[in-house]
């Protein structure tokens, strides 16, 4: 054979053999698998298994007559990709980009490069900032204040629901997507999903109610305060009470004598940070001690609860502020609390709940763990805010000005030269709302457009067509993000259209993570990174093909390079086999007939790794010392056509003197 990966690669082009035709009639099929996230040496990590499962299905099914659209790209909208660029060309260009399209390829990953999405360049920055501007202007993309994790030098935000050990609890103003009248549709999505029961279980957990208790305090000058607990064990350790002054009752707890040192702090000539003592104060209810009111606007919320416990900030303030401190929890029991003494922390939260409503001193309250996703970033880098700001603090909207996006110098630029009120927002759109987005976006991208809106009728008509994803590739590290998260907005398309559209995919394959020999994640801090590029030179993009499929998707895939070696070496013995000649009798006829029913079986299954298994096992166990037929060779060839692709199309343009593409050859019944 002496073709080599280069060759097919621009046979495949030439031939447009992976472009989505527009054909009515052949049968359509989407699959998707995450984008890998770029850097300046393409797969470092090594993390290539969910992005292969899916390029060979859809050989295999383009081979069996389906229109296939397959979207691959290159997920570098974050600050890594950005950063790393800027030190290798101090511009924003196109290197990450060709790293990666170059590995793909030379993996044998199918690819369009007329169609190829990049998620830095314009088409796609403006199919995500339309889809951005639109939520907000729904409704369900808002911008205020939300809880979030971030770490010390306030350079980092998450998700709550990615709390970290590392990280700490804070509020910050951000946009986040309101998903609280959605949430029955998303449960109803999540449990139609061909999906196990512990998975489903998680995804509804996202949204599992919880008890809090609401409490009601009775105030020394005779007012009444009622507030919501989330997390009631806390309450007896309370040092002060912070009323904000735009809270609609704070007038009720200031004493008459003390309203204007009230005025003054609400004046612009306030050089007091902290708050002012209203004379009032607050009878806790489980340990009967006084509890000062202050009104402040230290904290965004309406009424805040000082609890020195829970929040060592707090006892900082209640000390430099001489407030009393009630320490009411010692070794992990509460102290001075009451029916609470002795009792554990994480034990005393029912018993609270249970005493405070019998005694008709408090109520239970149902509330929603999750109603609002975090989709801003204090990143400056990326898919920027489609939004400026002014002094108001009033929006402006960038839908007329799209792409908003960063120069060659890394400022903020508009398609436009134009002025807007006001500065941009810093950061950027996050992670999590970019790849949620994508199995939207690529559909539109490929079928109507690039800056298309989600909610257009072109849009409604793609999404019904394509009938859902067939199958779904991702890492288990990314279901929130890839299946939550596109679940939420596809109900508000949904409700805003009033269209009921096909579930969100068939199959779903979540693929473990990659480890070297030692059992270490590959990253760059624990300094084993993979030159990929060389892997690929040195075995071919074959051998890797058959390697990282050969293993089970939900086990941790541990990296070992005598084991790619030897798929080396069976490739070479594969295409060595295909050089002799080929039999008259039906010498494994059985063996054959058995072996193509399990494959079928396989793909029928849409399970890769047996098919795989299957194909090297018949090689090393029962064809070396036979022979086949010429149309057993044939029909062999095509099955290994999905597994590795350049040896199947170099083995039947030479032995089988094929006049065109074995992949446009059919399959195998």
């Amino acid at each position: 054979m002496n073709k080599d990966s280069s060759y097919w690669i621009k046979e495949w082009k030439t031939s447009k053999n992976f472009r989505v035709e527009n054909d009515r009639i052949k049968p359509k099929s989407y699959l998707f698998s995450t984008f890998p996230k770029t850097n300046l040496y393409g797969f470092q990590d090594l993390n290539i298994r969910p992005i292969l499962v899916g390029d060979f299905f859809s050989r295999y099914q383009r081979m069996a007559g389906y229109n296939v659209l397959f979207p691959t790209g290159f997920d570098s909208i974050g600050l890594s990709s950005y950063m790393e660029n800027k030190r290798h060309s101090n511009s924003i260009n196109d290197d990450i980009s060709s790293i990666f399209e170059e590995q793909m390829l030379s993996l044998g990953v199918g690819m369009d490069d007329q169609k190829t999405i990049d998620l830095k360049h314009d088409d796609f920055l403006t199919s995500l900032q339309l889809a951005f501007i639109e939520l907000y202007e729904l409704g369900y993309m808002k911008y205020g204040f939300i809880d979030v994790c971030q770490d010390k030098s306030g350079k980092k935000i998450l998700d709550t629901y990615f709390n970290k050990k590392t990280l700490y609890p804070n509020k910050v103003k951000a946009f986040y997507l309101d998903i609280a009248d959605i949430r029955e549709s998303v449960l109803k999505k999540i449990e139609a999903l061909p999906l196990s029961e512990a998975l489903c279980q998680k995804l509804k957990d996202i949204f599992a109610p919880k008890n809090s208790l609401n409490i009601h305090f009775s105030v020394t000058n005779g007012a009444k305060l009622t507030y919501n607990f989330k997390e009631p064990e806390y309450i007896g350790g309370i040092s002060f009470i912070l009323i904000h002054p735009e809270h609609i009752d704070f007038t009720e707890f200031t004493l008459y004598e003390e309203y204007p040192a009230v005025e003054l702090y609400l004046s612009e000539e306030n050089t007091n940070d902290f708050g002012v003592f209203t004379g009032s104060y607050a009878i806790n209810p489980l340990t009967g001690k006084k509890i000062p009111i202050f009104i402040s606007d230290k904290y965004d919320c309406s009424v805040y609860f000082a609890n020195p416990y829970l929040n060592h900030e707090d006892c900082i303030t209640a000390q430099e502020e001489g407030l009393p401190i009630i320490d009411v929890v010692q070794n992990g029991v509460f102290i001075e609390s009451d029916f609470l003494n002795g009792i554990p922390v994480e034990e005393g939260r029912n018993l609270i709940m249970e005493q405070f409503v019998s005694a008709d001193i408090g109520t239970y309250e149902s509330y929603y763990s999750k109603d609002k996703i975090l989709m801003s970033s204090l990143d400056s880098f990326g898919a920027l805010l489609p939004f400026f700001i002014d002094s108001e603090e009033n929006l402006h909207s960038l839908k007329n000005y799209l792409p908003f996006v960063l120069s060659s110098k890394f400022r903020p630029v508009l398609s436009d030269d134009i002025e807007v009120p006001g500065n941009m927002i810093s950061g950027s759109i996050n992670h999590i709302f970019s790849t949620g987005m994508l199995p939207i976006l690529s559909i539109l991208y490929d079928n109507v457009g690039a800056s298309s809106s989600i909610f257009s009728n072109d849009a409604i008509q793609s999404l019904e067509l394509w009938k859902g994803i067939e199958i779904f590739t991702i890492p288990e590290e990314e279901v929130y993000e890839s299946i939550f998260v596109p679940l939420c907005i596809l109900s508000i398309i949904e409700k805003e259209k009033r269209v009921k559209l096909p579930p969100l995919f068939k199959k779903l394959e979540l693929v473990s993570m990659t480890y070297d020999e030692d059992y270490h994640k590959i990253t760059r801090a624990n300094n084993n990174l993979f030159d990929f590029s060389n892997l690929l030179k040195k075995y071919s993009g074959d051998a890797c093909r058959m390697y990282f499929l050969s293993k089970p998707l939900n086990q941790d895939f541990i990296f070992d390079e005598a084991e790619l070696a030897s798929m080396k070496n069976l490739k070479k013995s594969i295409e060595e086999y295909f050089t002799k000649p080929f039999c008259d009798k039906n010498e494994l006829k059985t063996f054959f007939k058995d072996f193509v029913e399990v494959i079928i079986e396989a793909i029928n299954n849409k399970n890769v790794v047996l098919y795989v298994e299957t194909l090297t096992r018949f090689f090393k166990e029962q064809l070396w010392n036979s022979s086949i037929t010429s149309k057993q060779g044939l029909i062999l060839l095509k099955i290994i056509y999905p597994v590795c692709p350049f040896l199947a199309e170099d083995i039947y343009s030479e032995v089988y003197r094929g006049k065109y593409l074995i992949g446009d050859d059919g399959w195998i019944i």
